[in-house]
């Protein structure tokens, strides 16, 4: 072997061992970016802690919202069945699920006077109590701080909007639980 076959041997297995220094350099760089990259979603992640719910405490009723209460549970009943729909052998009043109105339509509506005329919308209630929550309250949707300060807390009691954060339906929760009102969700 020549001597300029072996400076050409050396300075190809210089030239490669460069290429593979310079490869191994820019993998432990990009490894450190990717590195550094994770740490930083790591510490976004640590900054999103768990955050609780704040528990409604919802005290002793008003006397008003009891006995509002009292008049709906009087005044809750069934109503009778009046008419026949369908086949007198499988509808029967017995079964609760057909001891329901439903539109006759069809075949369904038989208008013989043995089987009842047709039935009356019967599931309103009375006018005092048209549009009192079982609870015994008047039900107020609540988004913000202005609609939880409108609420009278004798006879109104607070419906959280669904669209609420957990962070502003916990400052809110806190502010009901301070004034004494009543939260039904």
């Amino acid at each position: 072997m020549s001597a300029t076959e072996i400076k050409a041997k050396e300075n190809a297995k210089e030239t490669t061992a460069k290429t593979a220094a310079k490869t191994t350099e820019a993998k432990k760089e990009t490894h450190a970016k990717a590195k550094t990259e994770n740490t930083i979603v790591a510490k976004k992640i640590e900054h999103k802690k768990f955050i609780p719910y704040v528990k409604k405490e919802n005290k002793a009723k008003s006397k008003e919202a009891r006995e509002n209460m009292k008049k709906i549970n009087a005044k809750k009943h069934t109503p009778v069945f009046r008419g026949r729909f369908g086949k007198k052998n499988i509808r029967r009043k017995s079964i609760a699920k057909w001891d329901k109105w439903r539109k006759p339509h069809g075949i369904d509506l038989d208008k013989k006077i043995a089987h009842g005329s047709r039935p009356k919308i019967g599931y309103g209630r009375n006018i005092e109590t048209r549009h009192i929550h079982p609870s015994g309250y008047m039900e107020v949707m609540v988004c913000n701080f202005n609609d939880l300060a409108t609420i009278n807390p004798k006879l109104q009691a607070a419906r959280l909007s669904r669209t609420l954060g957990k962070r502003k339906r916990n400052e809110i929760m806190k502010k009901a639980n301070e004034k004494g009102i009543w939260v039904l969700n």
